[in-house]
């Protein structure tokens, strides 16, 4: 009876960290998706495979919109990055005009390495009141997923 219970709790302790990890980021993904069908809202997605399995190495998705066509977005945006701020394993936040806005986070969720940056382009340099490289707006979030993710082959 002891075994039972002791198996018993070491597969919900791992369901559960499982579960945890896949759950990390699931304000910022579900706002990431609600853009895609917005209007105003450009969608970049750049997919990157193995030559030789073909299986997925890299997924980017950038979304990029102007504050004057969706005033709210920038909010939504920043909220889903606070309510998912404590699942993330990395986090770097800078504080622009008075605000702090959320610049990069990282999640880990099973072998994916999962990262979100947020730049609000005017405050760049290089960008401010160039037309060509606001085209699509001031505001550009970049969600890059890296499958079968191992962190040492990847700085080593």
């Amino acid at each position: 009876m002891k075994t039972r219970n002791l198996i018993l709790t070491a597969v919900l302790l791992i369901a559960g960290s499982w579960a945890g990890d896949l759950l990390a980021q699931t304000n910022l993904n579900a706002l990431m998706k609600k853009c895609e069908s917005k209007d105003k809202v450009n969608v970049e997605v750049i997919y990157d495979k193995d030559r030789k399995t073909k299986k997925p190495v890299k997924e980017v998705i950038t979304i990029t919109f102007s504050t004057k066509d969706n005033p709210k977005l920038l909010d939504e945006f920043i909220n889903a990055f606070q309510k998912d701020k404590e699942a993330a394993y990395k986090v770097i936040e800078s504080k622009q005009n008075g605000r702090v806005l959320p610049s990069f986070y990282r999640f880990s969720s099973g072998t994916s390495d999962i990262s979100y940056s947020l730049d609000d382009l005017n405050l760049k340099p290089g960008y401010k009141d160039n037309e060509y490289l606001l085209r699509n707006g001031n505001i550009r979030v970049t969600k890059i997923e890296r499958f079968e993710f191992k962190e040492e082959s990847e700085w080593g």
